[in-house]
């Protein structure tokens, strides 16, 4: 295929202040040195309630630390809710604590970021993050206040293929309202990332496909993005293929830890760099899917995300007939509708080859909730640059019943 183009290229690129990616099996027993090269002498350790209680990997990374965790908290709650932001802050204070050590998935991760915001800008209540959270009104009314204190310093080692530890933004559920709320800002940043092939062995083997599947939405949608980039591009089409690859060969080898080490690396290809490059309709009814109706993360991108492709698919050029190519399709000699075809049948083989579910009736959703769901998401201001644009809920709901 000849190059992709673009359009007049001018602007600024935001490069995140993350200083280290330490990746490889073993590598978390640098933790130590990478925890005295940010003056960190009293962590709080974040991470889940399973790895905390059912597993002995806490313990391997306390041990890693050199006694530089003081504390840990394993009370964290699938999506993030505010009461348990609260908690964490809290145990954080008690300590005080002079860094933040997330551990695990998206949970502890984004709880850890939350925790950063709620100690720097003084959340102690639920409606304390009203003041931090990003506001949205379609189509273009957005507010993303900053945080005005210092940070402390975060290190995130993963567990997960979720990527989320790469960004500089949290998601954090209002139960009250049942809606995901975002908090944007460099300052919640990890400044140092471990990629431990041998700490993800416990991870249930659902959660690591299904979460390698976010990041293969994060390229789908960085790829078809409204304000796609050359680099992003580059690293999204190199992930894509090896996710493509390597996910299928891992549910296979689950043992594999140089398998295991490549789809790390491919999970945080598939988001470096996104802070540049708007997202879309998947990863907004995604958010709210969450939310809602407490659906994994990865599960919500399996199970949206060839719908969106389907509705975006006159929308994007050729890229989806690209992505068919990065996937491993054979398109030679074919249209760039057969392409596209192609592409978005490639995406719904590799759930289906890795055995998870694929409709929303498959993970607890009902038909009506679609009204609720459809008006949160045209909150989530990635919505409103979905390559098709989205202008109302029954938008939305046309997408909830294609994955129905």
């Amino acid at each position: 295929m000849t190059p992709l183009r673009y359009g007049p290229l001018h602007g600024n690129f935001l490069l995140l202040p993350i200083e280290n990616v330490h990746y490889g099996a073993g590598c978390v027993s640098a933790l130590a040195d990478s925890l005295a090269a940010h003056g960190i002498t009293r962590a709080l350790l974040i991470t889940g309630n399973t790895l905390a209680t059912r597993t002995p990997l806490v313990e391997r990374v306390m041990a890693a630390a050199g006694g530089r965790i003081a504390a840990v908290f394993h009370d964290t709650v699938q999506h993030v809710h505010r009461d348990s932001v609260l908690r964490a802050a809290a145990s954080a204070r008690a300590i005080d604590a002079d860094g933040i050590v997330s551990f695990g998935g998206g949970t502890p991760n984004d709880t850890a970021k939350a925790v950063l915001m709620a100690l720097a800008s003084g959340v102690h209540r639920h409606e304390d993050f009203d003041r931090q959270r990003v506001k949205f009104s379609y189509p273009a009314n957005i507010e993303v206040p900053p945080i005005a204190g210092p940070a402390l310093p975060m290190i995130a080692i993963s567990t997960t293929l979720s990527g989320g530890e790469f960004t500089h933004f949290a998601g954090v559920t209002d139960q009250r309202r049942r809606v995901k709320d975002l908090y944007i800002d460099t300052k919640l940043a990890a400044k140092a990332v471990f990629l431990d092939a041998d700490l993800t062995l416990h991870t249930p083997l659902w959660l690591w496909l299904s979460t390698g599947m976010r990041s293969v939405d994060h390229c789908i949608e960085a790829l078809c993005s409204t304000s796609a980039h050359p680099f992003t591009d580059g690293l999204a089409a190199q992930s894509l293929a090896m996710l493509s690859h390597g996910l299928r060969a891992c549910k296979a080898a689950p043992g594999d830890l140089a398998l295991r080490t490549e789809l790390h690396l491919a999970a945080w290809m598939s988001v470096c760099g996104l802070a540049n490059v708007t997202v879309g309709l998947s990863h907004g009814i995604g958010h709210q899917l969450g939310a809602r109706n407490d659906v994994p993360h990865g599960h919500t991108s399996c199970v949206m995300m060839p719908a969106v492709m389907d509705y975006n698919k006159d929308h994007v050029g050729d890229r989806q007939a690209r992505i068919a190519g990065f996937m491993g399709c054979d398109i030679h000699g074919a249209s760039i509708e057969e392409g596209a075809a192609a592409g978005r049948a490639a995406v719904a083989q590799l759930v289906r080859d890795l055995e998870l579910p694929a409709r929303l009736r498959d993970v607890g959703v009902s038909r009506e909730d679609f009204a609720a769901i459809a008006h949160d998401a045209l909150e989530d201001l990635v919505v409103a640059t979905n390559p098709r644009p989205v202008t109302s809920v029954e938008d939305v709901i046309e997408v909830l019943e294609a994955a129905w």
